[in-house]
């Protein structure tokens, strides 16, 4: 397995580009994940309809302006629900209205599901820790790449599951090209404090094998952290590179401050 590695601390130009580049790849994963939620939504407004009818989904870019998922039927030949955000503004929608799919979606079915079985495939996926679900995204990076993110979601109130979380790049053709492990396991992190006093500063920390901030982190944060416990800002000691990352999701940036 390649790990991400560090073995000399950066210039500060390049700490910035890598932590915009990582903003960038974590606001697109955080969308996706966001589509998922709003489809898990419709789907259990509707579950024994839904249940019986469909197949999966699936989150498709659409020329750079929104994320759109479709709940597709068995037969793969009907859009059931779906639903789309706008990549500039944040705006959600979802329809429930059924409708034919179109070629566009009919091959990203089954790109998506090609690369994502590519992936379940493996010997080495981890095992899920208990209260979680491992919930899989496939993110088209270029013509002939995909990055199929594996990372953990939970029902758990107050908790943000951070940590277990793994990335495989793959062509189209499901021939993986590339893994990267973002943290050695998995770290609970409550937003809350018994009582129900409020959590001042959430930290944890990266060894040389995920320096800076990974996309998953920020993703996650936004979900659980942000949009679900009303948290703003969150903290990577990196004992690689020797500082703070802390990410701000107010401002959507990522700030170094010395350790």
């Amino acid at each position: 397995m390649r790990a991400q590695q560090s073995n000399t601390i950066p210039a500060p130009e390049e700490i910035k580009a890598a932590n915009d580049s990582i903003l960038a790849e974590a606001y697109r994963l955080y969308l996706h994940e966001k589509v998922a939620w709003i489809l898990e939504d419709i789907v259990y407004q509707t579950y024994e309809d839904a249940m019986n009818n469909a197949d999966g989904w699936v989150p498709i870019s659409e020329d750079g302006i929104k994320v759109k998922g479709v709940f597709y039927n068995k037969e793969r030949t009907k859009a059931l629900y779906e639903a789309s955000i706008n990549i500039q503004t944040g705006e959600a929608s979802s329809s429930d209205s059924v409708r034919d799919l179109t070629a566009d979606e009919l091959e990203e079915i089954e790109v998506h599901q090609r690369v994502v079985n590519a992936v379940r495939s493996l010997e080495s996926i981890p095992s899920c820790p208990e209260g979680c679900t491992f919930n899989i995204e496939a993110i088209q990076i270029d013509d002939n790449l995909y990055r199929v993110y594996w990372m953990l979601g939970t029902s758990q109130s107050g908790i943000i599951p951070f940590g277990s979380d793994f990335s495989y790049d793959c062509d189209a053709e499901g021939n993986i090209k590339e893994v990267r492990r973002y943290h050695k396991s998995y770290i609970p992190t409550p937003t809350s404090m018994d009582g129900g006093g409020k959590v001042s500063l959430i930290v944890h920390s990266h060894t040389s094998i995920c320096p800076y901030i990974a996309p998953t982190d920020i993703a996650l944060f936004l979900l659980y952290g942000y949009e679900s416990a009303g948290l703003t800002q969150f903290k990577v000691l990196s004992t690689a590179l020797k500082c703070y990352f802390v990410f701000d999701a107010e401002s959507y940036e990522i700030s170094v401050e010395e350790r």
